[in-house]
């Protein structure tokens, strides 16, 4: 053998692989794929609107006892990029988030932030910019419920907080 190891049963490690490789085998990651909503080990996470963001970073940066915001071109890129791009008010945002969730299973919250902040029109635009909801784009009643909430939301954004 050209390696050298005819005698051995356990192949050496080049053929094996690293033990980073090793490893990853024993504490699988799970695969990310957005479209088929798996994310992986932020499956846990919130998914927040830019609004919600600023909301957030404003807290932080006026809470007591809290230390300085950082001095640095990150933190001060992402501040400029979320005010910038924020694109409802906090009660806007609130209510957009109600109304999705109002129906407990039929959106994720990774979806209900994406319609809050993309506003589509239509359900063939929303699952062309969200492809996870492909399947509410059958021609059903589930079609015509996204519709009817992609309609409240656009008519939130346009016109401010329900009554």
């Amino acid at each position: 053998m050209v390696n050298g190891t005819q005698g051995s049963s356990r192949p050496n490690a080049a053929a094996s692989g690293s033990s980073s490789t090793t490893r990853s085998r024993r504490h699988a990651i799970p695969e990310e794929d957005a479209t088929k909503l798996q994310f992986g080990e932020f499956a846990d996470g919130e998914a927040l609107t830019l609004t919600e963001v600023s909301t957030l970073l404003a807290a932080a940066r006026s809470a007591p006892n809290v230390p300085p915001a950082p001095d640095n071109k990150v933190y001060k890129s992402t501040v400029e990029y979320v005010n910038e791009f924020q694109n409802a008010s906090m009660e806007v945002s609130e209510s957009m988030r109600t109304a999705l969730v109002a129906r407990p299973g039929f959106l994720n919250k990774f979806e209900i932030a994406q319609i809050m902040y993309l506003r589509p029109e239509k359900v063939e635009v929303a699952v062309a910019l969200i492809p996870s909801l492909e399947r509410y784009s059958q021609g059903d009643e589930t079609e015509a419920i996204l519709q009817s909430l992609l309609d409240d939301v656009r008519g939130m954004a346009r016109y401010g907080v329900r009554p």
